[in-house]
């Protein structure tokens, strides 16, 4: 009961101690922004594309590295069915740095590595539940609690955008992982490319938001 009032505390004290950043969509051609949800909304060429930052505050925990969390939403308002893949999804900083797109493996992977515990969802965060142990005892083998290790791998998976063929008419929608903390940038790019175009080619679209601390 102890080590779960911990908890509770804790993550009180993220969602307010990192409520000033915020990551925002920068306007577009033929984008429509949502203020509410810091959203943005791109229809082109009949494939309409929703963007934003999921839970970005919350990102902090990760023991190997920040992992932010983008949601997209796609719709193909197209006759014939559209595609995207691992490929198809870049970040970009403001200093050119790209990064590409973790896979729910990957991300799967680097909690294994790195985590004993890991936050429900929506939250892409990680952290040893010894560190709350060693609040209240001089180290773990001198702890009366138990020493967990527990992992929740299926919200990972779950919750990731699929990468299936889109049908006529239908859409998909879910979160895309990149490795960055965007506390240490000004301003990110997304650039989604369908399959088969190539990287030496512009971007299908493209997403901008700017980092406001």
């Amino acid at each position: 009961m102890k080590i779960y009032n911990l908890l509770v505390v804790l993550l009180i004290f993220t969602l307010t101690g990192c409520s000033s950043l915020k990551v925002v969509p920068e306007q577009v051609a033929d984008g429509t922004v949502n203020l509410a949800e810091n959203s943005q909304k791109i229809s082109k060429n009949g494939i309409e594309i929703t963007a934003k930052v999921s839970d970005v505050e919350l990102n902090s925990y990760n023991l190997e590295g920040m992992v932010t969390a983008f949601y997209l939403s796609i719709t193909n308002a197209m006759k014939g069915e559209i595609s995207f893949g691992e490929n198809s999804f870049v970040l970009i900083d403001e200093q050119g740095l790209q990064y590409a797109l973790l896979t729910p493996e990957k991300v799967r992977e680097m909690i294994k590595k790195d985590s004993y515990y890991l936050m429900p969802y929506p939250y892409v965060g990680f952290y040893y539940l010894e560190d709350f142990q060693k609040t209240s005892f001089y180290n773990r083998t001198t702890s009366a609690l138990p020493y967990f290790y527990e992992l929740y791998p299926q919200d990972i998976f779950t919750k990731s955008l699929p990468l299936s063929a889109i049908i006529p008419g239908m859409k998909i929608e879910g979160l895309l992982y990149f490795k960055v903390d965007v506390a240490n940038h000004q301003s990110l790019k997304l650039y989604v490319y369908r399959n088969g175009t190539p990287k030496s080619s512009p971007p299908d679209f493209i997403f901008p938001f700017k980092v406001i601390k």
